[in-house]
């Protein structure tokens, strides 16, 4: 089987596994309720602070953040699954390629952000009768899609951790509230003070949000190519931090014998 083949099969189980414990109305609670309360929970808070005209502003922010939830949550657990459960000796010791193997444990996860943002701005457009006809649509889809992947690739760095660590998820936690406040969700970057905004531009989402606005309004490439650039840059230096931390932990765990620790 290709490389690409196995790659399928692979994120295929692991999204499987990381719901075995899910009966079908589980399921529709914790992927599609709760992010839909979510984005609709700060759309009304926001149009209760600012006015009705500003509901398209919070329900972009916030449906584009559900992005968040499987590129941080979705991948940390997937990871770090793997030491719970007892598999991790034999993905170390599998002679699979690293990379793809790492690489493997985010796809999924990029796709079915897509979907949780599709849910979320479905939700909102038909409780507030948001509209979009102006929006330029295929660059949007770009946008979601690109958040989707950066904000997986800040995942896959801290899902590394979960190699040695007995407990990602509270981190995890931490690092998916500070997206929601410092990214310009829910207000400007610019009103944050000078070292928030620089933690701002220092993770995903923040240039992905805005360039997902301005496509919304309309805007062509060419005007959101630059925050796109950087909202990919960002994503790629994650994902190359991640894969250090992986390789770097992977020794560190067979050293110490920490594989099966749970």
């Amino acid at each position: 089987m290709s490389a690409l083949g196995l790659l399928l099969r692979s994120c295929v189980f692991q999204y499987r596994a990381l719901f075995s414990w899910a009966t079908p109305p589980r399921y529709l609670v914790y992927k599609v309720l709760g992010p839909v309360s979510q984005v609709l929970f700060f759309v009304q808070l926001g149009i209760f602070a600012t006015g009705r005209a500003s509901a398209v502003y919070y329900a972009l922010g916030n449906a584009l953040q559900l992005a968040a939830l499987n590129g941080i949550y979705g991948v940390v657990m997937t990871l770090g699954a793997e030491r719970q459960f007892g598999t991790l000796p034999l993905l170390l010791g599998s002679p699979a390629n690293r990379l793809l193997t790492f690489l493997g444990r985010a796809a999924v996860h990029v796709l079915d952000g897509v979907v949780g943002v599709a849910l979320g701005l479905g939700a909102a457009m038909v409780v507030y009768h948001i509209d979009l006809r102006g929006a330029n649509l295929p660059l949007f889809a770009g946008c979601v899609l690109l958040i989707s992947a950066s904000t997986a690739g800040l995942g896959l760095f801290f899902a590394s951790f979960s190699l040695v660590a007995r407990d990602v998820l509270m981190l995890s936690n931490i690092v998916y509230t500070l997206l929601l406040v410092v990214c310009g969700v829910n207000f400007p970057v610019g009103r944050l003070p000078a070292w928030a905004q620089v933690v701002s531009y220092a993770l995903p989402l923040t240039r992905g949000v805005s360039a997902a606005r301005l496509a919304a309004s309309g805007a062509t490439l060419a005007q959101v190519l630059p925050l796109l650039l950087g909202e990919a840059a960002v994503g790629l230096v994650y994902v190359g931090l991640g894969y250090a931390v992986f390789r770097g932990m992977e020794l560190l765990s067979r050293r110490g014998g920490l594989q099966d620790a749970v």
